[in-house]
């Protein structure tokens, strides 16, 4: 087991209360936990993109801002997409 400390952090109160739901239904521990477990996935990706970057090189900025515009568009249709099941 990993060890652990504590730290406060400042979030909108919405998604306070979306991540007091997800804990009280079951789908995690604790607050703690699920943070922990959203950040962990974000984290093993920047390390494979550091990674990939060291061994091969950054990609060319046009391909960079390519991709985070992508991103950006499917994080957005994503959001819209769970507001309007909700």
């Amino acid at each position: 087991m990993s060890e652990t400390r504590q730290i406060s952090i400042t979030l909108p109160a919405d998604l306070i209360d979306s991540i007091k739901a997800a804990v009280a239904d079951g789908e995690a521990r604790s607050v703690s936990s699920y943070i922990a477990d959203r950040l962990k996935p974000g984290m093993i990706m920047d390390a494979l993109f550091a990674e990939w970057d060291a061994d091969r090189g950054a990609p060319p900025d046009e391909v960079r801002d390519w991709a985070e515009s992508e991103l950006d568009r499917a994080f957005g249709d994503q959001a819209r997409s769970t507001r309007a099941t909700a």
